[in-house]
């Protein structure tokens, strides 16, 4: 595990990041049944939906910055 965190890139890190809760995200809302919905499922998708956004910044600000010109 070291040595994969050390050979991958901060925004390889964080996109896997930002997909894997995007990927969460996304199977929440195809879970939904608006006949049992309550009002702690809907706030903990907004949790969910606010960390997505979080690790979206922080991916975008990575990639924008990189210098190494690998957008691979």
């Amino acid at each position: 595990m070291i040595r994969l965190a050390a050979a991958t890139s901060p925004v390889d890190l964080a996109w896997a990041a930002f997909d894997a809760a995007a990927l969460r995200l996304n199977y929440l809302y195809r879970l939904v049944d608006l006949t049992t919905d309550t009002p702690a499922d809907r706030a903990q998708r907004m949790k969910l939906a606010g960390e997505t956004a979080r690790l979206w910044d922080e991916w975008r600000m990575l990639f924008l910055s990189d210098s190494s010109g690998d957008a691979s």
